[in-house]
């Protein structure tokens, strides 16, 4: 059941959009509480901490944004902008809203946006937890890195700090301080690696998590060989889902 709250200062606007989400999410949607303000929403979210954020721009002692930024260091929600607001989809895109809808809001485009969010945290769930569980009886310890000119690296995935994209190809970031570039891009080696212990923190960073010895909230992570790397706020939540899944043991 994935725990939500409503943060929308007009009661006809909560009331339609709450009944939507009861009559067709009752099994998978728990709307847990809701607020009308910028100060009562932060302190909600404090409380409860949801899952998921139905946000409204304007509130009654201000708007949004405040809300997100309270939270910009510690946020391990997804948001969907409920607004009638038309001018703000850019900026709400800039805070890494899961969606923006404009009210009033319509039912069956409500109900394509939660399928997909739904989608999405179904994927993490039976993909990642899978992989990350079942990491410590990985069978695979070495990969092959074809190099530009035809020839092939051969290293030990345990030794791999970190992989970066560079366009079509990927460097390779390895403890003994050597660096690796393959032909292939890092889509393709995220998908040889999906059952390794290797997360995707940015979109163009994959990390070995084996090599963490700290991470921050604000998004800062440091590596065996003291290398510094940042979550994007993108990927900070479903991060932090992984550290608390495998009880920091990795």
């Amino acid at each position: 059941m994935i725990n939500a709250v409503i943060i929308e200062d007009e009661t006809a606007a909560y009331r339609h959009l709450k009944n939507i989400i009861e009559s067709s999410y009752s099994s998978k949607i728990s709307i847990i509480a809701n607020e009308a303000s910028v100060k009562n929403g932060i302190k909600l979210i404090r409380d409860v901490q949801p899952q998921l954020i139905f946000l409204d721009i304007e509130l009654q002692d201000g708007n949004g944004f405040e809300i997100l930024d309270y939270f910009s260091k510690t946020s391990t929600f997804e948001v969907i902008f409920t607004t009638g607001l038309r001018d703000y989809k850019e900026k709400a895109m800039d805070y890494f809203a899961f969606y923006y809808l404009n009210k009033p809001i319509l039912k069956e485009q409500l109900i394509t946006v939660l399928d997909k969010y739904l989608e999405k945290q179904t994927a993490f769930n039976t993909e990642k937890y899978a992989a990350f569980k079942n990491q410590v009886e990985n069978k695979h310890t070495k990969i092959s890195l074809p190099t530009k000119n035809g020839d092939f690296n051969i290293i030990d995935i345990e030794d791999i700090l970190y992989c970066e994209a560079d366009g079509s190809y990927t460097h390779f970031y390895t403890k003994n301080n050597k660096t690796y570039t393959t032909s292939n891009n890092l889509k393709k080696v995220e998908r040889i690696l999906q059952h390794t212990s290797f997360f995707r923190i940015h979109r163009s960073t994959l990390l070995n998590l084996k090599h963490i010895i700290q991470f921050n909230n604000n998004g800062e992570i440091k590596l065996t060989n003291n290398k510094k790397l940042l979550v994007s706020s993108r990927n900070k939540s479903n991060f932090l889902r992984i550290l608390k899944l495998m009880n920091y043991s990795i």
